[in-house]
């Protein structure tokens, strides 16, 4: 089980800070640094980026600060318990170095849950922090191997993720919306062609293409839950005419909808 002592969400220090423990902490400490900030690493002084994470293990002097007000953080004391104790072996998280995740909005979108969690008095709060607290290290496992198995999407680019990943999660939530990718590049300021190019980069696949395979799974999933006819389910899905989607389906699955439906419907 993973234990959370205490953690903060979006903490401000009104002066510059100068945090030492010589000896350590009984505890692990995550700091995601949101302001620029320095770290003492094997005994010199390390200039930290704003979207880094720094981790440190039990009993590991730390030395961090800040030489300008108003320094800002996500932080997360913990320790491990019973089955978890060999948990951050698995992960092979690099300790007393700085960490640069992909998207680390996301990281501390989970610290803000956690944190929320923590000082609410729910029933289930241990629990639900455990829970929590393996999904946050899974997703900073994740979001550090995205940054080192794509080298080829450089800083310039990786700034864009995150507005990319929110209008791809959209996109799958809604595939039955008009979209448009030129008024989706509208929204982040881009030109149609540098979209298109940046979301095939981050998600493998046009936008255009990622709309109607989002598209199809909603409508596999109801043809294989619903008897909603095939003219009603088109419509459901976004499509303009029965025939497109039928047309459209048959292209991407192999089969018709119908088709889909029976060989659903028999293996269940």
């Amino acid at each position: 089980m993973i234990k959370v002592f205490n953690c903060g969400h979006d903490s401000h220090h009104k002066k510059p800070c100068d945090i030492f423990h010589p000896t350590g902490l009984s505890d692990y400490l995550f700091l995601l640094v949101k302001q620029e900030a320095w770290v003492y690493i094997n005994n010199v002084k390390c200039t930290v980026t704003p979207n880094s994470v720094l981790l440190f293990p039990p009993g590991t002097p730390i030395h961090y600060g800040c030489d300008t007000a108003d320094y800002n953080d996500d932080w997360i004391h913990f320790d491990l318990f019973e089955t978890d104790t060999d948990l951050m072996k698995t992960f092979a998280f690099s300790y007393g170095v700085i960490l640069q995740p992909r998207d680390f909005r996301r990281l501390s979108d989970y610290a803000k849950i956690i944190s929320s969690e923590f000082h609410a008095d729910g029933i289930y709060r241990e629990d639900t922090l455990d829970r929590l607290m393996h999904i946050f290290l899974c997703a900073l496992d994740e979001e550090l191997n995205k940054t080192v198995s794509d080298p080829t999407v450089s800083p310039a680019f990786q700034k864009y993720y995150r507005d990319f990943a929110r209008i791809r999660t959209q996109i799958h939530n809604s595939p039955s919306t008009e979209w448009s990718v030129s008024r989706l590049a509208d929204t982040l300021c881009l030109s149609c062609s540098h979209f298109q190019h940046l979301y095939r980069r981050f998600f493998g696949c046009s936008c255009q293409h990622d709309i109607i395979l989002a598209r199809i799974e909603l409508a596999k999933f109801y043809l294989a839950t619903t008897d909603m006819s095939i003219y009603q389910l088109s419509l459901f899905c976004g499509y303009a005419t029965d025939l497109h989607f039928m047309r459209q389906f048959k292209k991407y699955t192999g089969v018709t909808p119908t088709e889909y439906r029976v060989q659903t419907r028999s293996s269940t």
